[in-house]
Parts: structure tokens; C-alpha cells; sequence
């Protein structure tokens, strides 16, 4: 897992990273398998495995921007990574998330799972997204379910592993979105509340006005 510094220096070691893992997922899945694995039925059925794979992704990041905004270990944990994407624009916010999504899709999913299996690779999944850091401690047990979706959806032939990356660049690319702007919205949303504040109908002031 790279260390986490400024927005550029992410992306820019971010890209480095996940092309090696890619290059690497990529000469191994063609000596194991041969280039049939990267072959697809239809262009019918790879429209079917990338939208369902969408849609799933973005369902998941709906049902977790609810469950972050509830748990404090959640919200302290985007908070923390907010500082480090805050200002990393749209096209740097695509490309990583579509570079990750993809290496990290056919190393797990593609080339890792059918070997070790479903739990194991997830369980590897998770481990990937340690970092050390205290405030990010649930970040791998966060990335360890989402791996068991991700697997399980790989696994299943209307979808399979082309889905799970569709799945996973939306999840990423929703999520890094957020991060690059949510220490901006809080401030908004501060400066608003601190303009604007609500009147307290007890204060000495409010019922002298009445």
C-alpha cells in the first residue's frame, strides 16, 4: 500500500503502482490461462456484466455514505483521508480509480482467488489496504467485505470478473470523488452555519425583540 502524502504525489505513485500490478496480473493470467480469459461472449453480455456491476457499485456506495455519516470510526476515517485527496481533480480522480479497479480485479479476483478461494483472497484484499495508521485501522476490514462482493459477483456468470471492475471503479471513483471535496463541503456548510445561525427563541435577545 503506498504512504499517503499529497494529492499529486497519490496519483502520481498511485498510477506507478497499479500499472505494475496490472502488467504483472496480466503475464501471469496469460501463461496460466492463455488469452482466451480476456475474450467475451458478446458485446451484449459485456454491456449486461458492466452495468449490473454499476449498478451494484453504486448501491454499495449509497448504502455506505449513509452508514459513514452514523459511526464515528467511519466518519473519522474519511475525514483522515480527506486531507490527503482534497484538491485531486476529476481527470486524476478517473484514472486512478479506473487503473486500480482494474489491477486490483485481476490480481484478486482473476488470478489470486481461483487458487487461494473466495475468503483467503479477501482476507489479502483487506490486507492490501493497510496502511499503519491508527485512524485508518478499519479501512482493511471495510476493504475486506467489500472484497467478499467484489468475489462473490466475479464468481457468478452473468457478471463475473468484468462486473466486479465495473462494481469497483464506480465504488472508487464515487468515493475518491467525496474525498477530494468533503473537507471543502464541511467548511461550506460551517461557514454557512456561522453566517446564518439558527435564533434561539430563549435568548435574552430573541424575546426582547418579540
Amino acid at each position: 500500500m503506498i504512504l499517503l502524502s499529497s494529492p499529486r504525489t497519490i496519483f502520481n505513485a498511485g498510477m506507478l503502482f497499479h500499472l505494475i500490478i496490472a502488467t504483472v496480473a496480466v503475464i501471469s493470467i496469460l501463461l496460466l490461462k492463455g488469452i482466451k480469459f480476456f475474450s467475451f461472449q458478446s458485446i451484449a453480455h459485456l454491456t449486461t456484466s458492466l452495468l449490473i456491476g454499476a449498478g451494484i457499485g453504486l448501491c454499495f456506495q449509497i448504502c455506505y455514505r449513509s452508514i459513514s455519516q452514523r459511526f464515528s470510526w467511519t466518519s473519522k476515517m474519511d475525514s483522515h483521508l480527506a486531507v490527503h485527496f482534497e484538491g485531486m481533480v476529476l481527470g486524476e480522480i478517473f484514472f486512478l480509480a479506473l487503473i486500480s479497479s482494474i489491477s486490483e480485479e485481476l490480481l484478486f479476483r482473476a488470478l489470486i482467488q481461483p487458487y487461494l478461494g473466495l475468503w483467503l483472497t479477501s482476507f489479502l484484499f483487506g490486507l492490501a489496504h493497510w496502511t499503519g495508521k491508527r485512524e485508518l485501522l478499519v479501512w482493511p476490514f471495510l476493504a475486506f467485505f467489500a472484497g467478499l462482493m467484489l468475489g462473490e459477483l466475479s464468481e457468478q456468470p452473468v457478471i463475473g470478473v468484468t462486473g466486479a471492475t465495473s462494481a469497483h471503479f464506480i465504488i472508487n471513483f464515487l468515493g475518491l470523488s467525496h474525498l477530494s471535496k468533503a473537507r471543502q463541503n464541511s467548511a461550506l456548510k460551517t461557514f454557512s452555519s456561522d453566517e446564518n445561525p439558527i435564533p434561539d427563541p430563549t435568548s435574552p435577545r430573541e424575546i426582547e425583540d418579540r
